[in-house]
């Protein structure tokens, strides 16, 4: 017991002076400064750096709507195909004294009775449009035309002066037809022909549009220059009807052509 008694008042005492010892501890700190303790080290560890950060542009709107419906489809707009309007003048006037086909066809031009009333000679790189439909009416070959005509760069003859031939045909009905490809360029078509003692009538039609145009003597020979403007769709055709209505002549009045220029 008594050793009991020891050991309490040991560790009693053992109290008290730890105690002290704070309180001188704390007592200092309040007078004097006292060195900070110092920093902790931190472990090191190698750096890893960041991936760098590659910034995207934003996507692009979509150019068509998304439907929530999995079977619409968004078909993107067209604007409608611009289509030409179809456009025909008819005007005639004299004809000047000598006539350039290679100058005023600049697409292409035909020449009708150089050496024969079948002899037909165009243009030898022109584009070909001109058509004559020959139809059924019989031709003649004349060699005395007021106006004269000439080329160069022609086949089958290559060139010529200065030539006052055509072809005609006798009789009333009596008819040529041209037919020319119509395109969404506006282009001029002038056909060079005339009556001998006869009424001729020119009619030209095309998409629907007609409009005619006359020539009279009822005693010599009278030529016209007939211009004629036109325009129209693609598969639209010019037609151009040369046509005696009349004659005054009992055995041959008739009416005649001598050339045709495209440009």
């Amino acid at each position: 017991m008594d050793g009991q008694r020891v050991l309490v008042a040991s560790a009693a005492f053992a109290g008290l002076a730890l105690a002290a010892t704070v309180v001188v501890v704390v007592a200092r700190r309040q007078d004097e400064p006292v060195a900070s303790a110092p920093p902790t080290a931190v472990p090191w560890e190698p750096f890893t750096p960041s991936p760098a950060v590659t910034v995207l542009p934003p996507d692009p709107l979509p150019a068509s709507v998304v439907s929530d419906s999995p079977s619409a489809t968004v078909v993107p707009s067209r604007r409608p195909t611009a289509t030409a309007t179809a456009v025909l003048s008819l005007a005639v006037a004299d004809v000047p004294g000598t006539v350039d086909l290679a100058a005023e066809g600049t697409r292409d031009w035909v020449h009708w009775g150089l050496e024969s009333a079948e002899a037909l000679d165009r243009k030898s790189r022109g584009t070909g449009e001109i058509q004559d439909d020959r139809g059924t009416s019989a031709r003649g070959r004349y060699d005395n035309n007021p106006e004269l005509f000439g080329w160069s760069g022609g086949t089958p003859t290559g060139a010529a002066g200065r030539t006052p031939t055509g072809v005609y045909s006798c009789g009333a009905g009596s008819r040529f037809t041209l037919r020319v490809p119509a395109g969404a360029a506006t282009r001029t078509l002038r056909f060079y022909a005339g009556v001998w003692m006869a009424e001729g009538q020119m009619t030209v039609s095309l998409a629907g549009k007609r409009a005619t145009a006359s020539l009279e003597n009822r005693e010599a020979i009278r030529t016209g220059r007939f211009t004629i403007r036109f325009r129209a769709p693609a598969g639209n055709e010019l037609v151009v009807t040369w046509t005696a209505r009349k004659v005054f002549h009992p055995t041959c009045g008739n009416i005649d052509m001598q050339a045709a220029t495209l440009s």
